[in-house]
């Protein structure tokens, strides 16, 4: 409609790991779909204020086998930045406001939102239900052209959780996150560079929703820089180098979870995307890029990791 918009989401994964030669453990797949995820945003008032409710259908698979665990200690880590999408979860809904105003060039935006989490069964064969507990979000930004073919936006959020539950009874006592984000934006002849930055903070361990699972993680502080450049090689093919530095720090996987941070692994990503038009507002997208660093394992040392990611997706704008 012209003041409301619905999006619907889901997907079907698969995901393989292939474990080094001669240290006994399987080869081991994980396959299945997603949860289906629907937002609806109603405009009250154009491009000043707005209301948003979501909702998760648990059609994933929330429950997974305990020896799946070496796939989650594997692709869990934030610092690997892996693509797939939560396997699964009890389900969620939520609601919240956003808002805008403009400042000079720029434009102030401002929401909340708050999240309700439904209990599951994380492992399979074991009854203990996790319910994790309920979420509010607060968002701060600002942004616009601070000069001539620049663009600039920068982002924070603060976040902070009721107890997650353990077959109803309160489990631990749960920090909060903070959310630092910026990027620039800056037109060069007829190419374009974008840089940014992103550091998250959690300031107690918790039990968080990865893309591979339910695990639970540290004190911890993720920091990211990298930049991409957008580049014409035809008249509307357009090649996008990109680059990606991460550096996760942790305190110590003991019972606390609360102890000093210490470098938990750090990544260089590297790649490019090649974005071909097919039609006018329709483009097949071909990525690449490579990943190599090193991950922190559960002994207190570190783990070179390294690998490839491709993939290809149809873009449509309107």
């Amino acid at each position: 409609g012209r003041r409301a918009y619905l999006t619907v989401s889901g997907g079907f994964t698969s995901i393989s790991l292939t474990a080094a030669d001669g240290n006994g453990e399987p080869d081991q797949t994980i396959s299945g779909l997603v949860d289906t995820e629907a937002r609806v945003m109603v405009d009250l008032i154009p491009d000043r204020l707005s209301i948003l409710f979501t909702a998760v259908a648990p059609t994933g698979m929330e429950a997974l086998e305990i020896d799946e665990g070496p796939i989650l200690s594997a692709l869990s880590s934030e610092v690997i930045g892996f693509s797939t999408m939560n396997l699964g979860s009890g389900g969620r809904a939520g609601g919240g406001m956003v808002g805008a105003i403009p400042v000079g060039e720029m434009a102030l935006g401002l929401a909340a939102t708050y999240t309700h989490s439904l209990a599951y069964t994380p492992v399979v064969g074991q009854t203990a239900e996790w319910k994790p507990g309920g979420e509010i979000r607060v968002r701060a930004g600002i942004e616009g052209n601070p000069g001539p073919d620049t663009y600039l936006r920068v982002a924070g959020i603060f976040a902070t959780r009721q107890k997650d539950q353990i077959d109803g009874s309160s489990s631990g006592g749960l920090g909060n996150q903070i959310h630092g984000y910026a990027a620039l934006n800056q037109r060069i002849q007829s190419s374009t560079l974008t840089v940014y930055l992103t550091d998250s903070y959690r300031s107690a361990p918790q039990i968080e929703a990865t893309p591979v699972g339910a695990v639970r993680v540290p004190k911890g502080n993720l920091l990211a820089l990298g930049a991409k450049v957008e580049i014409p090689v035809s008249r509307e093919i357009r090649l996008i180098p990109q680059g990606e530095y991460r550096r996760l720090s942790e305190a110590p996987r003991d019972e606390t979870g609360s102890g000093a941070l210490n470098s938990a692994g750090s990544t260089i990503r590297i790649g490019a995307d090649l974005k071909v038009p097919l039609s006018p507002g329709f483009a097949l997208v071909l990525e690449g890029n490579g990943l190599f660093g090193n991950v922190a394992d559960m002994d207190g040392g570190e783990i070179g990791v390294s690998g490839f990611r491709g993939g290809v997706h149809l873009e449509l704008r309107r």
